[in-house]
C-alpha cells in the first residue's frame, strides 16, 4: 500500500500535477482548501516562507499588507502551475526550485515558515535543522496536517486509506523539532470527524 501511495504522489507532483487541486477537493470532500488556510491564524511577523507550496493555492492568503512572501517547490511542475495562477491574479512572488533539506537562505531571514501538508521531508532532521537555521529567534514553523476527530471503524480505514500518518509519524515529526531546538504544541481546529491539525514549532527567544 505504501508503494502505491508513493507512485501516486510522484504522479500528482510531476505528470499529473494538473489534476492535484480535483483530486484534493475529492478525498477532502471539499474541505482541502480550508484544511489548509487552517495555518494562517498561527502565521507570525511579515517574512514568511510557504516550503512546498504545490499549486499555490495558499500564497496569496500569505501575501497580505506588509507581508514579504517566498515560496519553494521541488517540482517544476508545480512550479509551472502556481506561476500561471499567479500571473492571472496579477501577483509576483518569488518563487524558488529547492528542497525543505536544503534551503538556499541565509540564516534568520524569517519569521513563519508554512508548511500545509508536507510530504516525506517532514519527517527528515535535516528539514527542521534547516527551518532553525533560517528562522529568526522566536520565529516558527507552523505545519498543518490532518487528523481523525472522531474516529469508527469504517472512518479509520478510510481516513488511513486517504491519509497514511501513523502515531509513529507525529512522533518522529515530534522528535526532529526537539532535537533542532523548537518548542512545540498542537492545536485542533475546526469542526468535523476530520479536522486541520496545526502543529506550531518555535525557536527560542534570543536571550
Amino acid at each position: 500500500m505504501r508503494q502505491i501511495y508513493l507512485l501516486l504522489y510522484r504522479l500528482l507532483y510531476n505528470e499529473l500535477a494538473w489534476a492535484y487541486d480535483a483530486v484534493s477537493w475529492t478525498v477532502s470532500l471539499g474541505r482541502w482548501d480550508d484544511w489548509r488556510r487552517a495555518a494562517l491564524p498561527f502565521v507570525r511577523g511579515n517574512r514568511i516562507l510557504e516550503v512546498g507550496f504545490g499549486t499555490g493555492k495558499l500564497l496569496p492568503f500569505l501575501w497580505s499588507g506588509q507581508r514579504r512572501v517566498v515560496g519553494i517547490e521541488p517540482s517544476a511542475s508545480m512550479q509551472r502551475l502556481t506561476s500561471a495562477r499567479l500571473t492571472r491574479r496579477e501577483k509576483r512572488l518569488p518563487l524558488v526550485q529547492a528542497t525543505a533539506q536544503n534551503l538556499p537562505f541565509a540564516g534568520a531571514v524569517f519569521d513563519t515558515i508554512v508548511c500545509a501538508f508536507p510530504a516525506s521531508y517532514i519527517l527528515d532532521p535535516r528539514t527542521h535543522r534547516e527551518f532553525a537555521r533560517c528562522l529568526c529567534p522566536g520565529g516558527r514553523a507552523v505545519i498543518v496536517e490532518v487528523t481523525l476527530a472522531e474516529p469508527g471503524p469504517l472512518l479509520n480505514l478510510l481516513f488511513h486509506l486517504v491519509f497514511p500518518t501513523t502515531a509513529e509519524t507525529f512522533q518522529k515529526v515530534d522528535e526532529a523539532a526537539r532535537d533542532a531546538g523548537f518548542r512545540r504544541e498542537e492545536h485542533v481546529v475546526g469542526d468535523g470527524r476530520v479536522r486541520p491539525l496545526v502543529i506550531v514549532a518555535e525557536k527560542p527567544a534570543a536571550e
